[in-house]
This record gives C-alpha cells, sequence and structure tokens, in this order.
C-alpha cells in the first residue's frame, strides 16, 4: 500500500473520530431537547456525522482505478453510509457485486440477480444493529441504529413570525394509530391523520402517518407579540412522547384593512378578506387551492389564475407545515394561491404573488371579441374591465372520494365548460359558436347573483382536450382550446400516421437531481435511464410521423418551470412524462401510468394498456396523482413509472436496451391509439 493510500486512510479515521466527538457533545448539549428528524430524501434514515456520508471525486477516481485494477467491486448504494439511525423497522440493503464471487452479510450468503445486483430488507432490533458484508476478501460493516420513537417529526419545531390574522398547520409525523394532540395559546386540538397530499410530500411507511390540525391567530394586535410555543403530543400503545416548537410570533398588520362588506359579492364562493390589499399574480401562473384550507391539496376542479390577475387579499396569511412550509394568499375570489414556491429540484424561489394597498373597481364588465376556429386550437377572446379572476369548470364530473384526495375518474361523464366571470355584472353583446367548430356546438350565457357564467356545450361527451388562459399586451383575457389532432390510419406496427402530431416527453430528473439512484447510480441512476428510454420514445413516434420534443437531451437539470413554460410554449398535442420508480423496501415492482385532469384518463388508459399487454412488468396499474408536471392543463398528460429502481427484477429490466426498445413500442402503439380513438 502506498504512502499516499495510508495518508488518506488516517485522515479519514481522524475525521471520522472528530466527528464523534462533536456527534457526542450536540448529544450532551441537547440531552433536554432531542428534536426529531424528518429526511425525507433516505426515507427516515438518520446519518451520523460522518466523513463516510460523502463521496468525493478523489474517492470515486480511487474506486474506478481499483475496478480496473481488480475488477467488480463490492458496491452498497443504499443505505448511503456506513453509520445510520432510523426511526423504520427494517433496514433495505441495494447494490451490485461480482457474480462470480460469493457475498455473504453476517456469514448467511446473499441472493443477488443479474449481474451480481440485490436488494433484500432485513428487520431491525431496538438500539445497534450490525450487519458485515463480505465478498472477494474484502469486508464491510454497516451499523444500523433502530430508535423506537412514537413521534419521529413535528413542525413547526423552530421559531416562526407569522402575520396578524394568520392561519398555521401543525403537523406531527407518529406511528399510525396514534393519538395526537397539540396545545398552542391556551387551546388544545386532537390532529387528524391524513395522506400525503402534494407532490415532494411523500406517502408514508405503515409505521407512522401524518397527523396535521390548524391554529388561527389574532387580527386586531397593534404591536408584535410573543404567544409561547406548541406542545405536541402523542400516544400510542401506552407509550407517550412530547416536544415543544419554537416560539410563535404574531406580527403586527402591514397594512390596515377595510373590511366592507360591500366589496364582497353575495353568494357563490367570494369571501369577505377586506377591500384594502390586493394581490396581483407575478409568476406565468397560479396554481389555486381551496380557500383557508391548510391540507395544500392540489384538485383538478381548481384553475389556475393566468399572470397580471388582480383580486383583493385577507390581511393574514396560510401557512402549510410539511416537508416544507408554504405560505399562501387568501383571495376574495375564494381561492387561495402560494405567495411563493421553490423551482425545484433547485432552493430558489419563485415570486407567485405581490401585495399592495388599493382599490379595485366595484364591479367587472366583459366583452366578447372573437371566437375563431384555429388549425391547433379554438381561441375564445374577451375585453374586461380589470384583470378579475375566473373560474373554469369541466362539468358534470363525478370522481372516486375528493374529501379523501381521490380524483380517479371510473367513467368520463362531462359535457359542457363553465367560465365564470369573477364580479361580472354586466356582459356585453352575444357570443355563438363558429361554424365547423371540432370542439364545441353551442354556447350559453348564464346570468347568476354576482356574476355571469358562459357555458361552452362539447360537441361530444368527454371530448375536451386541454386549455389555456392570458391576458394578451392589450388586457385582454384569452383563452385556447386544444382542437383534437387529426391522425389517420396504417398499416406500420403503431396503426396509426402521426404526421402533424406534436409530442412533448418530460425527461424526469437530471444533472443536479439524479432521481432514484438504483443498484448503481454513477452508470444507471433514474435520470440516466429516464433519457435513454425518451430517447427511444422519441424514435419510435417519429419513425409514426409525430414531431417530438424532449424536456431535456442531455445530463442537464431541467425545473420545474423550465417544464411548464416549455409546455405552454410548444403547445403540444400529448405529454409523456418519463420517470422510474423506487421505494425503501425491496418488494414493490410494475409499472404505473398516472393522469391528474379527467381529460388526460383516456391517454393514460391506452398506454397503461399497451404497456401492461407486453409482458414485460409482473404488475401494471392506472391511477391518479398531483405530479406536477401532469397538473398541467395545456393538453392531456400522461406520467409514466417505468419500474422500480430498488428491485431485482424490474432493474434488470431497465438497464436492458431490448427491454426498453419493447417499453417505448407500447407506449408509442399507445399514443399511436389513443389518437385514434378520438377522431
Amino acid at each position: 500500500m502506498s504512502i499516499k493510500k495510508v495518508a488518506i486512510i488516517i485522515g479519514a479515521a481522524v475525521l471520522g473520530v472528530l466527528a464523534a466527538l462533536v456527534a457526542v457533545a450536540v448529544i450532551i448539549k441537547s440531552a433536554d431537547k432531542i428534536l426529531p428528524v424528518d429526511n425525507e430524501q433516505s426515507s427516515g434514515f438518520v446519518s451520523d456525522i460522518s466523513a463516510e456520508s460523502e463521496i468525493s471525486s478523489e474517492e470515486v477516481s480511487s474506486v474506478e482505478e481499483e475496478e480496473k485494477d481488480n475488477g467488480i467491486k463490492l458496491v452498497i448504494s443504499s443505505p448511503s453510509a456506513k453509520n445510520i439511525t432510523t426511526t423504520e423497522a427494517t433496514v433495505t440493503f441495494t447494490g451490485t457485486s461480482d457474480a462470480a464471487e460469493a457475498l455473504t452479510v453476517n456469514g448467511t450468503p446473499v441472493e443477488r440477480g443479474e449481474g451480481g445486483i440485490f436488494s433484500f430488507d432485513r428487520s431491525l432490533k431496538v438500539g445497534n444493529n450490525s450487519f458485515t458484508f463480505e465478498h472477494k476478501g474484502e469486508k464491510q460493516t454497516y451499523n444500523v441504529k433502530y430508535r423506537y420513537v412514537v413521534i419521529s417529526y413535528y413542525e413547526p419545531s423552530t421559531d416562526q413570525i407569522y402575520s396578524c390574522g394568520s392561519t398555521f398547520t401543525v403537523m406531527v409525523k407518529a406511528r399510525s394509530g396514534s393519538k395526537v394532540t397539540a396545545s398552542f395559546d391556551k387551546k388544545q386540538i386532537e390532529l387528524s391523520q391524513k395522506t400525503a397530499t402534494s407532490e415532494g410530500e411523500e406517502d408514508d411507511s405503515e409505521a407512522f402517518a401524518r397527523y396535521y390540525g390548524s391554529f388561527e391567530l389574532t387580527k386586531d394586535n397593534i404591536t408584535d407579540i410573543s404567544l409561547g410555543k406548541v406542545t405536541f403530543s402523542a400516544t400510542y400503545n401506552g407509550v407517550t412522547e412530547t416536544f415543544s416548537s419554537g416560539n410563535i410570533v404574531c406580527k403586527k398588520p402591514d397594512f390596515i384593512v377595510d373590511y366592507d362588506p360591500n366589496a364582497t359579492p353575495l353568494g357563490g364562493r367570494y369571501l369577505n378578506v377586506g377591500s384594502g390589499i390586493i394581490a396581483e399574480i407575478v409568476s406565468y401562473e397560479a396554481e389555486t387551492f381551496n380557500a383557508n384550507s391548510t391540507d395544500d391539496a392540489s384538485r383538478p376542479t381548481n384553475n389556475y389564475l393566468p399572470k397580471g390577475t388582480v383580486d383583493y387579499c385577507a390581511q393574514g396569511s396560510v401557512y402549510y407545515q410539511g416537508s416544507e412550509q408554504k405560505e399562501y394568499t387568501v383571495l376574495r375570489c375564494g381561492y387561495q394561491v402560494y405567495n411563493s414556491r421553490r423551482d425545484k429540484p433547485r432552493k430558489d424561489t419563485v415570486t407567485v404573488v405581490q401585495k399592495k394597498a388599493g382599490t379595485l373597481p366595484d364591479h367587472n364588465e366583459v366583452t366578447p371579441v372573437s371566437f375563431e376556429n384555429g388549425t391547433d386550437h379554438t381561441q375564445l377572446v374577451f375585453d374586461v374591465l380589470w384583470k378579475a379572476p375566473f373560474y373554469f369548470d369541466i362539468l358534470p364530473q363525478g370522481y372516486t372520494n375528493p374529501k379523501k384526495q381521490d380524483y380517479r375518474v371510473s367513467n368520463v361523464t362531462y359535457n359542457y365548460i363553465d367560465i365564470t366571470f369573477c364580479y361580472a355584472t354586466v356582459f356585453n353583446g352575444e357570443i355563438a359558436v363558429p361554424e365547423g367548430n371540432p370542439l364545441f356546438k353551442s354556447a350559453q350565457v348564464i346570468r347568476n347573483q354576482s356574476d355571469y357564467t358562459l357555458r361552452l356545450y362539447l360537441k361530444k361527451q368527454g371530448a375536451f382536450y386541454g386549455w389555456d388562459a392570458y391576458y394578451d399586451s392589450e388586457g385582454k383575457l384569452c383563452f385556447e382550446f386544444l382542437n383534437p389532432a387529426v391522425v389517420t390510419a396504417s398499416d406500420n406496427e403503431y396503426g396509426a400516421d402521426l404526421t402533424g402530431v406534436d409530442v412533448l416527453i418530460d425527461v424526469g430528473h437530471g444533472g443536479m437531481d439524479i432521481g432514484a439512484p438504483g443498484f448503481n447510480y454513477k452508470k444507471h441512476s433514474e435520470a440516466i435511464q429516464n433519457l435513454a428510454l425518451a430517447r427511444k420514445i422519441k424514435a419510435e413516434l417519429e419513425a409514426a410521423g409525430a414531431t417530438v420534443y424532449l424536456t431535456r437531451n442531455d445530463d442537464s437539470t431541467s425545473t420545474t418551470d423550465d417544464k411548464l413554460t416549455m409546455l405552454k410554449r410548444i403547445k403540444p398535442d400529448i405529454c409523456i412524462a418519463v420517470h422510474h420508480n423506487s421505494s425503501t423496501a425491496s418488494s414493490p415492482n410494475g409499472f404505473d401510468a398516472y393522469y391528474f385532469n379527467a381529460f388526460s384518463k383516456k391517454a393514460a388508459e391506452y398506454v397503461y394498456m399497451q404497456t401492461a399487454n407486453t409482458g414485460i412488468y409482473k404488475k401494471s396499474n392506472l391511477g391518479w396523482h398531483y405530479y406536477f408536471v401532469a397538473r398541467s392543463s395545456v393538453c392531456p398528460v400522461v406520467l409514466t413509472e417505468n419500474g422500480y429502481m430498488s428491485n431485482q427484477y424490474d432493474y434488470n429490466n431497465i438497464i436492458n436496451d431490448d427491454k426498453n426498445t419493447a417499453k417505448a413500442k407500447a407506449i408509442a402503439k399507445g399514443i399511436a391509439e389513443y389518437f385514434l380513438s378520438i377522431q
């Protein structure tokens, strides 16, 4: 062994000792108040402070050189560190090895798949658990500390400053079936168990669940006031744990709001939020949520609002506590929107709303300007007195269980579109559907108690494919409705000539975001495999005549805003998002096709059916989900999860070129059949 290698080993050992001493000091210092840690990205694992928890470029180079000299080495990709603490009762080991040589853990042979890959679960006892792997004369030991807790995580945990009149949620991640309470400002509430409701917030394991509740702050304080801490308590099987948040401060108002009841229309979804503060949408669009809701649930029944929209808003905000805190502005129209949001995977934020003091007109006026048949879209334009919000509803449509955040569609039943112009007490002129329009057969203007609704009847039940809205440079409100792409049957292997069809393929992850690491993240991370499969799908669709775009064509970072603005710019006939799944356990496997909007279901069905028929996967699933890209209304969006990176069987297929070609052909065939079905 060289002197340089000895020096590196000694240096690493010294760093490990120093890190251990720091960790001990931290534990001693905070022994009176240990805050649970929730590590969403590592599925409950809390890594010790250790030099082994990070991989440097020198270490990677050293490993690669040794691999060249000695052949395939044992590489364990999960857990990512050799010393971890977890609140889960099992640990999953995933990695690669030399298939020609024996591999054991604690003396027991490890069952491996093709190419020496392995993934298995081990139950843990409370306290320290040691796992020693032996392979080709090398030993690697993993120490897993299982910490049995009732509460594994809670929010807020640190000091918080909220605006007066605000509502803030509290969240506790505790064992499923626990009784969980929160006490604050002389009030105690019992928290309710809920499932994950937004992207980035993973569903919990069977052992733990999330519990939510909320508190409202005073509206009339003239100075900042300290209200103390939130105390969380959870009891499970007779064991109780209690923790406290940081200090909660209620901030005095930035503006004085005039609560003029005449500023709020009667009936409908309108709220009396006052009339002194105006909120303006400054992002390209703002997703809307039910007003005063604290569940952060994305719903296909809520439309987005375009840039430039203005409305009166409440003095305070709604603060949602999840894997990250989110702040909402409550609008008079009965919606609430993010104040700002992350442009994932980057950490920088995008401002969605700007607030200012001011006055809006006491009503709105709407005048139709044009209604035209376009080649790809039907355009509808209105003059408006001011850029007020609107409601966009696709009706009538039932969902499986909206109260449980389950918007699966059994049957597509909608046959008209309602656009309600908020505060519009004047609707000038008449409106008629242009002759030969491919979507609509008639229009009806409906006078409501405090506004007007334009109802557009579809030519065929369920025959609606997407929409977009914006205010143009002259302040006109413009709607664009996606016309069904015209295709013809063909004797090619896809059954259709897709000439004239535009397809956008969203290639998941990439750049700074590798996605799921799989068994060998250097060669086959999710980001790499997503691109490989997306390129094959692109080639198949182009062979059928389609024009295909990729959100990325290399290992670059593509953010959520990049994808949404690209969708709005290209306005494709369909979008297919390509991902691969992963789990903290080794057994989950299979293919999934997801939709968000009801008009995306049919496309998802065809992709699902064709893929299921390949026999590549042990199981396939068609479902509903709130994935970010899928929430776009521009066109039908199908998000695919093409096997589990964490499952040996699926992984062998994921890295198999022939299998990927078969997957791509199935997805392309599903897309072709979808377009044939809407002719």
